[in-house]
């Protein structure tokens, strides 16, 4: 009986590994890591998407790091939001940002179903994200607790592919009548 109390003891008490468990650790991720940089704030820090259910719609908004909410430009104001998703930014594949809205990327849908692309405008020093819809021509940014509308903007694009395709080779059979076959 004392062998194995003797054992026990030191098993447990000078075992480092009984003591000092072992734990694993992952390095802290930001939630906007992959997330899509949309402009820059007026301060320098750097603005990404965001996006929240408002009003039976899914609309497009702006977060940065640290802040922990979404803000939304809907109905003249600037919606704050606390439960809100961020896209990952490989979600949208190969874009671009295009002065025209030849190829828009599908961003969210407004409260009478129309489909909501994301655009970007300069205003007040920065770039701020904002929201366009097919037909409009403008850029509806939320700033200052107000849903501000702006006219010289860009909208996030699907890249433009374009894929060569190689000829085949133009065969010439030459027969005794002059007559030729391309």
């Amino acid at each position: 009986m004392n062998k194995i109390i003797s054992f026990l003891f030191i098993f447990f008490i000078l075992n480092p590994l009984w003591a000092n468990p072992h734990f694993h650790q992952h390095p802290h991720t930001s939630p906007l890591a992959h997330a899509l940089r949309t402009g820059t704030d007026t301060n320098g820090n750097a603005l990404y998407l965001c996006r929240a259910r408002l009003f039976n719609s899914i609309q497009p908004g702006k977060t940065w790091a640290g802040y922990g909410r979404c803000n939304i430009p809907y109905g003249g104001k600037e919606y704050v939001l606390s439960q809100y998703t961020i896209p990952n930014r490989n979600e949208f594949g190969r874009y671009s940002w295009e002065s025209s809205a030849e190829r828009p990327m599908l961003i969210g849908k407004d409260t009478n179903g129309s489909p909501l692309f994301l655009c970007q405008s300069n205003f007040n020093g920065s770039i701020q994200p904002g929201k366009t819809w097919p037909g409009y021509t403008h850029c509806n940014i939320s700033y200052g607790g107000r849903e501000i509308i702006t006219d010289n903007y860009r909208v996030l694009s699907k890249e433009h592919t374009i894929i060569v395709h190689a000829q085949p080779p133009i065969h010439r059979h030459l027969s005794h009548n002059n007559h030729h076959h391309f």
